[in-house]
């Protein structure tokens, strides 16, 4: 019974974290909506393989609007991004 309920609770878990959430952009409306809408896709797609989903979302992205973009997916780690404005 406690094994079932641990995988029960960690179900409980990921589903409360499924959703997008944008802190801060400054990116164009229409841009936003349409990345966010591809990480949501490619997370749902490649949900236990964090690199194929990655590699889904940054190959798109580099096509639809230009290259430089790095995507990082996964848990439990820290990062500092600079960037110039436009």
């Amino acid at each position: 019974m406690g094994e079932t309920e641990g995988k029960k609770d960690e179900a409980d878990y990921k589903r409360l974290q499924t959703f997008p959430l944008v802190r801060h952009s400054d990116m164009p409306e229409e841009m936003r909506v349409e990345t966010m809408e591809l990480c949501v896709t490619a997370c749902e797609k490649f949900s236990n393989n964090n690199e194929s989903a990655a590699k889904m979302i940054k190959e798109t992205m580099d096509k639809k609007f230009g290259s430089s973009w790095h995507v990082v997916i996964g848990e439990g780690f820290g990062f500092e991004i600079t960037h110039e404005k436009r």
